[in-house]
């Protein structure tokens, strides 16, 4: 995309204004003077606001999702300054991961059909119970189970697509909303990349030598029937989870 010269001019300034204003940026003195605390966040706004007018924004916000670097409050403050407001659900969040609570979800498909202009689209709900998380949580103890279940939930936002829905359900259970998902294989697809980042070892403390292994049980309902309602979908998905669970550890059931 050309950019005009205005536009190449105003970036221009804006490099030279942040440059300076990184030499400026005195920790010191940001601490002691709020009014220049102010005006050196005025200046990175500024800057940020002419990086937004010129990126392709759809393309960032990929590279933003799969930056495991990234924590989820980093993720979700990136992702809001992007402009996704329309795409991002708002609405209760997790204490612990940040993100999307049951609550926040059923919202979400109750205003599904007010958003979409040839109603409700395609889609397939993923319903993921971590196997082997009682186990730490009963050996480890609830703190160690708590950055477990914020870097597992870090993990899953990394393997998702920019427009899947991620909810923390309850306890050791997440719930994954695949837009435009209405084949099986697809489903199984992006189940099956969950299933893999999960149950990569997991290091807490690069200092520490432990490593601790979790699997999961994964449910799919893929959307059939337009008159579906919300918790029927999910109790569909909820139901299948079961069915993996039951044949064994890094299981994916559709319902059917």
């Amino acid at each position: 995309m050309a950019l005009s010269t205005n536009t190449a001019a105003s970036i221009s300034e804006g490099q030279e204004v942040l440059d300076q204003a990184s030499l400026d940026l005195r920790l010191g003195e940001i601490a002691r003077n709020p009014e220049f605390a102010t005006a050196q966040l005025k200046i990175v706004l500024s800057y940020l606001q002419q990086v937004l007018q010129v990126a392709n924004r759809q393309e960032v916000l990929a590279l933003l999702t799969r930056d495991v670097s990234l924590s989820v409050s980093h993720r979700r403050l990136l992702t809001e300054l992007l402009g996704e407001g329309d795409q991002t659900v708002s609405g209760n969040r997790d204490e612990l991961t940040g993100l999307l609570t049951r609550s926040s979800l059923l919202d979400w498909f109750s205003q599904e059909s007010s958003r979409a202009v040839t109603g409700k689209g395609p889609l397939a709900i993923c319903f993921v119970d971590l196997d082997g998380f009682k186990a730490i949580n009963d050996q480890h103890g609830h703190a160690i189970g708590d950055q477990v279940l914020v870097a597992i939930s870090e993990r899953i936002q990394t393997a998702i697509r920019p427009t899947d829905l991620i909810v923390r359900w309850g306890g050791d259970e997440f719930i994954i909303v695949f837009e435009g998902v209405q084949t099986s294989d697809l489903a199984i697809q992006l189940a099956s990349r969950l299933l893999g980042i999960i149950a990569a070892p997991l290091q807490l403390n690069p200092s520490s030598p432990m490593r601790l292994f979790l699997g999961a049980s994964i449910g799919i309902a893929i959307r059939t029937d337009q008159k579906l309602s919300a918790t029927e979908l999910i109790d569909q998905a909820d139901r299948a989870m079961y069915q993996a669970k039951k044949s064994g550890q890094n299981s994916i059931q559709v319902f059917s």
